[in-house]
């Protein structure tokens, strides 16, 4: 018999009992959906953490910043002396050979005012000039700041989209005065907007916009507004092949010549931890997923076992017949065996389909309880339903074995003589 001829068979018995076969393969359904569906919204939020970690300028970095107390068992012990400061990056740029930039920063809150009296409290951040293309911000509208800027401390200043929008909702800020308080009591410092930057959106770590800031040269926000020449932050980018505790100790190693042999009161922080915290996390998911699909598999693939043996007991007669008439014992076995597999391959398919409706519609429900982000994206992967379906065609040819084994070996006197 020939291989078109056996998968037609199996098909039209499919066909003819379409109820119970529903049922039966509701399990592998069921699996399969759960499976794709959890794993096409896992691989969207991985999709939105890659993302996320692009616009702050990519996993190769981790941060420095100031302790200002040292604790001991969850209690304050005493106030640290020591504070980065801009040498203290200009050093770890030029002795640490696998660290490609230093970026100090200043962040605080501040008040800002325009001309028109719009006042709005946002985020100030002083940064140097090679702030944008190391963050992989670009420019909207003018210019980031200058080499020059930084070094005369001129006071101009960089918008982000959204808080021009707010400050200047009528006409273009370039070149409009904005005038910059720390804190209450103190005087406005005046700074000429010089340039507006592209959208990036929210952070999905918080709910603040990242284009909610306005940034202004580090010298002018040390010198003019703030005050004070220590630097509370700095974010170091090293080379991609390099070990990320080999570069982070190198960096400390500068910072303990500079400041008396002593790094405690540099805390630090990576992205790559972070990453992996995920992956363990991450891990714990897929086990939890496999337990669960492979229990809805276990119960589907029984039902389908269940009715192969009905179908086989149902059909005794005909394969009697079958024999008679010269059908090989092979021939047999492919029949039942093929039907036993068309029964999870058609679970399957049902099932990506389903997975893919079933993670639409948890990610339009994730939007609305958690607004973080205006769309999450769902993200099924080729390799994933390639596992199912050679997952589900296993699962037929091991389910159906048995039954396709007992439907071969019926004598084929007997079988004509067997009442269905």
């Amino acid at each position: 018999m020939k291989i078109n001829d056996i998968i037609k068979i199996g098909i039209l018995s499919i066909s003819q009992n379409r109820l119970c076969a529903g049922l039966s393969i509701l399990g592998i359904l069921i699996g399969i959906a759960s499976v794709l569906g959890i794993i096409g919204l896992r691989d969207g939020a991985k999709k939105l953490i890659a993302d996320d970690i692009d616009k702050l300028g990519g996993a190769h970095q981790f941060k420095f910043t100031t302790r200002a107390w040292i604790t001991k068992n969850g209690r304050i012990i005493r106030r640290t002396r020591e504070r980065l400061n801009i040498e203290d990056a200009l050093a770890i740029e030029r002795e640490c050979p696998n660290v490609l930039c230093v970026l100090p920063k200043v962040e605080t809150r501040a008040t800002f005012k325009t001309y028109r009296a719009n006042v709005l409290g946002s985020t100030l951040k002083g940064v140097t000039s090679v702030y944008a293309n190391w963050m992989r911000w670009k420019v909207q509208e003018g210019r980031f700041f200058s080499e020059f800027d930084i070094f005369h401390a001129t006071q101009v200043c960089v918008l982000g989209s959204e808080i021009a929008k707010r400050l200047f909702p009528d006409t273009s800020p370039l070149g409009r005065e904005l005038r910059i308080r720390y804190y209450t009591d103190a005087a406005f410092i005046r700074c000429r907007v010089v340039g507006v930057m592209v959208p990036r959106g929210r952070n999905i770590r918080g709910e603040y916009w990242l284009d909610d800031s306005v940034c202004v040269p580090l010298s002018t926000v040390q010198k003019r507004i703030l005050g004070y020449k220590h630097v509370p932050q700095m974010t170091i980018f090293f080379k991609q092949n390099a070990d990320i505790d080999e570069v982070i100790e190198s960096a400390l190693v500068v910072i303990r010549k500079r400041h008396r042999n002593t790094d405690e009161f540099v805390n630090y922080w990576t992205v790559k931890w972070t990453l992996k915290r995920l992956e363990h996390f991450e891990t714990v998911m897929k086990i939890g997923l496999v337990s669960i699909a492979s229990f809805s598999m276990l119960v589907g693939s029984i039902g389908i076992m269940n009715m192969c043996l009905v179908s086989v007991g149902e059909k005794t007669r005909e394969i009697g017949l079958r024999k008679s008439v010269g059908a090989k014992r092979i021939d047999i076995f492919y029949q039942f065996l093929t039907e036993s597999i068309c029964l999870f391959f058609c679970g399957t398919l049902l099932g990506i389909a389903g997975g893919w409706f079933a993670a639409h519609g948890m990610a339009r429900i994730a939007v609305r309880i958690v607004p973080i982000v205006p769309e999450w994206p769902v993200v099924l992967s080729l390799h994933w339903i390639l596992i199912s379906v050679l997952f589900s065609i296993f699962m037929g040819i091991a389910f159906g074995v048995y039954p396709a084994i007992r439907a071969a070996r019926l004598s084929p006197i007997d079988a004509l003589r067997a009442e269905n």
